[in-house]
């Protein structure tokens, strides 16, 4: 299949409230992580989000010839003079996405292909109950997203890429893998956290320790190792296994409490004083 047209991304470039700082912010806790909230779109922006904490719907709509590129399974509904199309976007790109990026080698194509002037409305939703933050690439190009964290893009003037970890320790224990994900262009995208997400600028030599489930994002800047957690009973006993993860800015880090593996990890883990036939 053909690949769509590249979309103009000029006079119908769609960018996050507050573009130029970090993602909406609501309190500052004394840790100096920032509890995030979606500030409102601009009046002439052209996607919402609407829903609950739990379940969130992004609307987009779209100008002739403009394109969306979405995770599959991801769409909810589009009106009629949307086409939905899906590509590799090169096997180079797909095996980078499937292989090492954690998300479908497939991609999805919603296009208004209409002859008329008229806009037509695209709504996606996460896989899973997540909230949706957009990120305006202009102001963090070369963004590191988490495995499985993205979930639509606008346009076409942006790529997915990876860039080896340094050292076997963190590639191991580091919770991601050999490859970190990255994220290029100028375009917009969205990511899909669960739970609350909190945003954090570290200062130059400043180091924060995550587990490694709770990171979404951060900034091409930071730089990223392991550090273990602690002994034996650390390790076997308190759920943190060997490493945690330690980031050092400078950078904007991005964390969330319920990640898709936290999730499934919760949903799949037996029930107190549950037994093997059920009863109580």
């Amino acid at each position: 299949m053909e690949a769509p047209q590249q979309q103009n991304m000029g006079s119908h470039l769609l960018t996050p409230a507050g573009a130029g700082a970090a993602p909406g912010q609501a309190r500052t806790l004394m840790s100096g992580f920032n509890i995030w909230t979606p500030t409102a779109p601009a009046s002439d922006a052209e996607y919402e989000i609407v829903g609950s904490e739990f379940s969130q719907v992004l609307e987009i709509q779209v100008r002739p010839g403009e394109v969306v590129t979405a995770e599959p399974g991801t769409m909810l509904y589009t009106s009629d003079g949307v086409t939905l199309d899906a590509d590799l976007g090169g096997l180079g790109q797909g095996l980078k996405r499937c292989c090492c990026a954690g998300e479908s080698m497939f991609r999805l194509h919603l296009q208004h292909a209409g002859s008329t002037n008229s806009a037509e409305k695209i709504a996606l939703t996460p896989t899973f109950p997540a909230k949706i933050v957009p990120i305006d690439l202009r102001q963090y190009d070369g963004l590191v997203f988490n495995r499985g964290a993205f979930m639509a893009a606008l346009g076409k003037e942006w790529q997915v890429d990876i860039k080896m970890v340094r050292g076997a320790g963190t590639c191991c224990f580091g919770g991601q893998g050999l490859f970190l994900n990255t994220l290029h262009g100028t375009g917009l995208v969205f990511l899909n956290a669960g739970g609350t997400v909190m945003t954090k600028h570290l200062q130059p030599g400043e180091k924060i320790v995550i587990d490694r489930h709770g990171l979404l994002a951060f900034e091409r800047t930071v730089s990223m190792s392991i550090r273990q957690a602690g002994g034996c009973m650390v390790c076997c006993c308190a759920g943190q296994g060997l490493f945690n993860t330690e980031l050092t800015g400078p950078g904007l880090v991005m964390v969330h409490t319920m990640s898709l593996a936290k999730l499934r990890s919760a949903v799949g883990a037996p029930q107190p004083g549950a037994n093997s036939s059920g009863s109580s």
